[in-house]
């Protein structure tokens, strides 16, 4: 078997069969598709059973208790048989070419993951745009570059000795989960794959995790110590210093902070979050990749303090309106 998909469901009948109607059309015949129902109360389940009858070998279906997204996850891993192991959101979905032309640049070049690009995929076709799957930032270290590229887990391709040799699993019951996985096999990995063109598609609605202003934002907290601890248990915190420096100014005081403004817990989650970056990495201003911002962000990320925020915060939360 060269792939398995692993594709965790909850609650999205609405776009479920645009989702597996991309997967089960794939040009890549040597794949299985591994659906994982977390618990689902809607109609999710019976339609998911009506594709795994209709191609069966080719999608598997399992059942488990609600227990989130990393869960479910974590849940299919052992079950999946292929040299490489991918996920996907099943409210997403991808062209019919991607698997095929992703485990070729694999083979290809004897990837250890390999990335591609994202098209954020709005009802509104004005309002769609791609983001690159890896950043031109860090070149010519493809490690830094990947460092500095979207931490999702699903626009991958990835060898599945990472799940299976090396047990890399998910934090349960947090939100940020991709964050210190993904970091780890970007940092590890000796070689990574780029396929320089946009098949996959992120679906955007109301009703996504990131879209909310749940206080459960200051889960990013215990998600970047996880990072933190990994990366300096095993050396690798000298080499990505100025990486993983970027990923907590980006996530404690940029676009992390602008989360942090809308959540009824402001006060208390900037002075964590200023108290972390200052203590961890004191000289985070000087951090290289902060020159790449466009001025409105460097002015925002070098001027915030605990004077002015509040009328940040009002500027943002009115702009929301």
């Amino acid at each position: 078997m060269k792939l398995s998909l692993i594709i965790p469901m909850y609650n999205v009948a609405g776009y479920l069969r645009q989702c597996l109607d991309s997967v089960v059309n794939q040009t890549l015949e040597d794949m299985e598709i591994i659906i994982v129902n977390d618990g689902s109360t809607d109609e999710g389940p019976a339609i998911a059973q009506e594709y795994a009858e209709r191609y069966p070998g080719r999608v598997i279906l399992l059942h488990k208790q609600n227990g989130g997204l990393s869960d479910a996850r974590n849940y299919g891993i052992p079950y999946s048989k292929g040299e490489y192991i991918a996920f996907l959101d099943s409210d997403d979905f991808v062209d019919a070419d991607l698997y095929r032309q992703m485990t070729e640049l694999m083979d290809r070049e004897h990837c250890d993951v390999a990335v591609t690009d994202i098209e954020y995929w709005y009802s509104d076709p004005s309002r769609r745009f791609v983001m690159k799957g890896l950043s031109e930032r860090g070149k010519p270290d493809r490690n830094k570059q990947a460092l500095m590229s979207p931490m999702f887990a699903w626009n991958k391709v990835y060898r599945a000795e990472w799940f299976r040799e090396q047990g890399l699993r998910y934090p349960l019951g947090l939100w940020y989960e991709d964050l210190p996985v993904t970091t780890v096999i970007f940092a590890e990995s000796g070689t990574i794959g780029y396929l320089d063109r946009c098949m996959m598609h992120y679906r955007q609605h109301e009703g996504s995790i990131m879209s909310s202003s749940s206080d459960r934002v200051r889960e990013i907290f215990d998600i970047l110590m996880m990072v933190r601890e990994h990366f300096s248990r095993n050396g690798l915190m000298e080499r990505f210093h100025d990486e993983i420096e970027w990923l907590h100014i980006e996530n404690l005081r940029l676009y992390g902070m602008f989360r942090f403004m809308r959540s009824s817990g402001f006060p208390e989650l900037y002075t964590q979050a200023t108290d972390i970056l200052e203590t961890c990495f004191p000289h985070w201003r000087k951090n290289p990749y902060i020159r790449d911002l466009s001025g409105k962000n460097r002015i925002f990320l070098l001027t915030l303090n605990r004077l002015n925020a509040g009328i940040y915060r009002n500027m943002i939360v009115k702009g929301d309106r």
